[in-house]
């Protein structure tokens, strides 16, 4: 079966996959699987990525939400028995106790990068790290510093949550259909040494996500609704910056004074 799938992509799912086998290569150089690895694939597709990675791990389970690629995805589990697969929308998946740490990876679809991206950092205690095919855009807005344009809620996420490494760029011509847009890989590398505590997880994606939706404003009139009950943030903060001239440690800094955490 050759790499161009023989059935037409989905808009809806934001399918693109995967054509230019030496491009296929360079993934795996930059992954590097071991034999050691369990991982986790977001999107197999037709398998491009997949077949590749599952005859060089120790198990490989894939999550497509496509029932149409059991077409590609069956004969693969039958030649490789470590590989297995799910028909599941891998927002709606939780990670079975029984899967233990494992590395995820995926060429994921532009519309819902941002969606995946947070989902993956949900289970970051059971990710040893992530490799994403993206949007080059949102790839760039991850690794972008406090004080650009481009920073925003997914830029303090990924400092905060993740060692974030913006790769390499990938030209548009090696997916079918060729997208609009060029894109890039990004690794995300979780350890055991968090600066999230998990109490304080919910607090501090609230806070974020509150200033930066009003980005134009100050954190006193973003943060308004949590804060006006708080003086000693007043005290302990400076409230007139507004949220792009945060760094993301002082986000961290922030919410633990709004919560006393």
């Amino acid at each position: 079966m050759g790499l161009r799938p023989e059935m037409r992509s989905f808009k809806k799912w934001g399918q693109n996959f995967i054509t230019d086998p030496s491009f296929l290569g360079k993934l795996v150089r930059y992954v590097d699987p071991q034999p050691t690895d369990i991982m986790v694939e977001v999107g197999p597709g037709t398998g491009a990525i997949t077949r590749l990675f599952a005859a060089r791990v120790k198990t490989l389970h894939a999550i497509e939400i496509d029932g149409r690629m059991n077409k590609y995805l069956d004969p693969i589990s039958r030649e490789i028995p470590t590989f297995s697969w799910e028909q599941s929308d891998f927002l709606k998946w939780s990670p079975p106790e029984d899967l233990g740490t494992f590395r995820l990876m995926g060429n994921i679809p532009y519309y819902i990068t941002s969606a995946l991206i947070l989902q993956a950092f949900e289970h970051h205690e059971r990710i040893t790290d992530v490799h994403f095919l993206m949007q080059k855009e949102v790839g760039k807005r991850l690794v972008s510093p406090h004080g650009s344009k481009r920073y925003g809620i997914l830029s303090v996420y990924a400092a905060l949550f993740a060692k974030t490494e913006y790769l390499f760029d990938i030209s548009r011509t090696v997916f079918h259909p060729v997208p609009d847009v060029d894109s890039c890989f990004i690794r995300f590398s979780f350890d055991e040494e968090r600066k999230v505590s998990p109490e304080m997880d919910p607090q501090l994606r609230k806070v974020v996500r509150m200033a930066f939706n009003q980005r134009r404003k100050t954190l006193r009139n973003s943060l308004k609704a949590i804060v006006k009950e708080r003086p000693q943030v007043e005290d302990q903060f400076d409230l007139n910056l507004r949220p792009e001239q945060l760094a993301p440690v002082e986000f961290l800094k922030l919410t633990k004074i709004i919560f006393n955490l």
